[in-house]
């Protein structure tokens, strides 16, 4: 009865903000989630919230924000279906018309239209289980067979390394390692620089990495990316510009093993 109570004053405020602006809160399409673990999940029993007009709104299992699926558990299980199955019937649609295009118009095609929907904020694919990202490796090694001309179970062999692509748990990093480098010289938007402190570490400035309690806590970009800036090698976080920073950063990513990979981010 109290979270209901809060949640309709929550919807008032946000109602009265939106009037303010002369804006209008669209009632059939608003959606309410709550995220958290499985106890706390099992704990919330309210079926829907009513608003004066008699629109109801009811909790759903997953939202989505701007392009992005968001369960209530943050697994970003939902994220990676339907990444898929956009991503393969591109790939099906591309492999079509494939005998008319070059190697490079085809890896041009496909950077586009798959590989682009993969890196679209792939920084949340960070922490997830093995099981889905090697769902979403299995999305990049598609796009390489096309490129490559290969048919569905030819074997890899070095075709990402020809490409010279990062694989996805590399592209992760990266992107990870991107946005903590534009957030320590100041290029990324203030609520990240704020994530970013210096403090001496004997003869040494180093990144402050928060301690948190929580496994997403430990996830999140405040705890990663100065854990990351802190164990990459110096010429690289003491890059010049952003376009060296990203070639030095992919260079090095992509002559780690998987072992070596681990430890980097561990």
């Amino acid at each position: 009865t109290v979270l209901v109570h809060e949640v309709q004053m929550c919807f008032d405020k946000i109602q009265q903000w939106m009037d303010y602006y002369y804006l209008q809160l669209n009632e059939s399409k608003t959606e309410f989630i709550v995220f958290g673990s499985n106890k706390l999940l099992n704990m919330v029993e309210i079926g829907g919230i009513n608003f004066p007009s008699g629109t109801s709104i009811r909790f759903v299992s997953s939202v989505k924000n701007l392009g992005i699926y968001m369960d209530s558990k943050l697994t970003m299980s939902k994220q990676v279906i339907e990444l898929k199955k956009k991503s393969f019937r591109t790939i099906r649609n591309i492999n079509k018309i494939r005998f008319l295009l070059s190697r490079d118009q085809l890896k041009t095609v496909v950077n586009s239209l798959v590989v682009s929907c993969l890196d679209y904020c792939n920084a949340l694919y960070f922490g997830v289980s093995e099981k889905l990202l090697n769902q979403l490796q299995l999305i990049q090694n598609a796009c390489s067979k096309t490129v490559t001309g290969k048919y569905k179970h030819d074997h890899m062999e070095n075709d990402l390394y020809d490409l010279h692509w990062l694989d996805v748990r590399k592209r992760v990093i990266f992107k990870l390692g991107l946005l903590s480098y534009k957030s320590v010289i100041g290029l990324a938007p203030k609520y990240l620089q704020e994530l970013f402190k210096y403090e001496h570490h004997g003869h040494h400035l180093k990144l402050i990495v928060p301690i948190l309690d929580s496994m997403h806590g430990n996830h999140s970009l405040s705890v990663i990316g100065p854990k990351l800036m802190n164990r990459l090698p110096n010429e690289i976080t003491t890059a010049n510009d952003v376009c060296s920073f990203k070639k030095l950063l992919k260079t090095y990513l992509f002559n780690l093993s998987t072992l070596e990979l681990k430890k980097l981010i561990a």
